[in-house]
């Protein structure tokens, strides 16, 4: 069974409102202070205030070596994203130069194999030719022996000549001026 609580008919006795009326009024209410005791407030206040004042410059110089550590780590941090970078573009143009030389020698290559094979085909046709060339003629040489047959060889003709007793040199004992004016005359 609950008992239900009468704010009409308390069973506190009035005087004890009255207490608390008289200590709710005095609440917060000091005795005056000395002369020592302001001094000595004053003093704990600026002692107060200078620590304060320490603290807040630990905390704003712990504040800028983190900041300081942050920017730093940042820094880095950049330096050596760059610095990857850097070394995946030089990578790249290497793989890039090396992929230009290979396509340069291939077209070398190709280049070549194309004036190897246009040698060959000049020099099979050169041959062809020749070869066509020979046969044409070879036909063309039977052909003319079949249609003209060449001439017997003519019979030897005997030609008698008179020599001359003497010598066409000079200074010779047998000394024949006819024969060196013979000779002479040949040479105009």
């Amino acid at each position: 069974m609950a008992t239900e609580f009468d704010y009409n008919a308390p069973d506190v006795p009035a005087t004890a409102v009255a207490d608390v009326v008289a200590a709710i009024s005095s609440y917060g209410k000091l005795p005056p202070l000395s002369d020592a005791e302001i001094e000595q407030r004053r003093i704990n206040n600026e002692i107060w205030r200078w620590q304060c004042q320490q603290r807040e410059e630990q905390r704003r110089f712990e504040y800028e070596q983190r900041q300081a550590e942050a920017e730093a780590i940042a820094r880095a941090d950049a330096a050596a994203e760059i610095a990857e970078s850097n070394r995946k573009a030089r990578l790249e143009r290497q793989e890039q130069i090396a992929r230009e030389i290979r396509n340069r020698e291939v077209r070398d290559l190709q280049l070549r194999a194309a004036r190897a094979d246009r040698w060959q085909r000049d020099v099979e046709n050169a041959y062809r030719n020749t070869v066509a060339y020979r046969q044409r003629q070879t036909l063309l040489n039977e052909l003319e022996s079949a249609i003209n047959p060449p001439a017997p060889p003519p019979e030897p003709e005997i030609v008698y000549v008179e020599a001359a007793e003497g010598s066409d040199q000079l200074g010779t004992s047998d000394f024949d001026p006819k024969l060196w004016m013979q000779k002479s005359r040949s040479w105009f």
